[in-house]
């Protein structure tokens, strides 16, 4: 069987070697008639549209919309790369040294239940979520804060929320990591791709699980 990879990270260069050790033929160029496209997460990826490519039914992204299969929309796949993306940032905070007690997480999806799982037995957690969803767990737990009344003095504030605009100005924080989104800010990183940071070779190995099982039932 026959692809092309676009290699744009050290995680997409680990999923070309794991292909090749599988037997699969790997193309260093773009051609037509391959058996499937792995691209990079742009817009529009222009080559491709332009020779055609991206018509190809066996076309894989991790978030491009251009594509058939958008590896993050996998369940499976999603909630392995959370558990990563918590494990990362767990090496991080510790690695900052910053002396974090408190910790703010905005968002309770799967993403923010790991993380603040991870990180309940040496932080103090509040929990931000924008519905009264599992808002009894919580509780339970964490301490809890209404998305709508943002305020008060955390050491770390860690977004989760994709598509929601955050207003920081009513919080005191001496830092924030965005895990979902890119904006400006004092003392503020966005950090969307933790996995290819901290485990490119275990996030390549979830995307040619996930891409090698579809290829097998086409």
């Amino acid at each position: 069987m026959k692809g092309f990879i676009e290699v744009y990270d050290q995680r997409t260069q680990f999923l070309k070697d794991i292909f090749l050790s599988h037997g699969y033929q790997i193309n260093d160029k773009q051609s037509q008639n391959l058996d499937f496209y792995v691209v990079k997460n742009t817009t529009m990826p222009s080559l491709l549209v332009e020779c055609g490519f991206i018509s190809n039914d066996n076309t894989f992204s991790i978030n491009n919309i251009n594509t058939k299969y958008i590896i993050n929309k996998d369940k499976v796949f999603k909630h392995l790369n959370n558990t990563l993306t918590a494990m990362g940032l767990y090496l991080k905070i510790i690695q900052d040294k910053a002396h974090y007690n408190n910790i703010l997480i905005l968002g309770y999806g799967d993403l923010a239940k790991q993380l603040a799982n991870i990180l309940k037995s040496n932080y103090d957690i509040t929990i931000c979520n924008r519905n009264n969803k599992d808002l009894d767990e919580i509780k339970q737990i964490y301490h809890h804060l209404d998305l709508n009344a943002l305020s008060g003095k955390y050491d770390l504030i860690i977004n989760t929320i994709p598509v929601c605009k955050i207003n920081y100005k009513k919080l005191k924080y001496k830092q924030i990591y965005d895990l979902a989104q890119t904006v400006e800010g004092k003392d503020y990183q966005s950090l969307r791709n933790i996995p290819n940071m901290y485990f490119p070779y275990e996030s390549a190995l979830l995307m040619f699980q996930y891409i090698h099982g579809v290829m097998r039932h086409v």
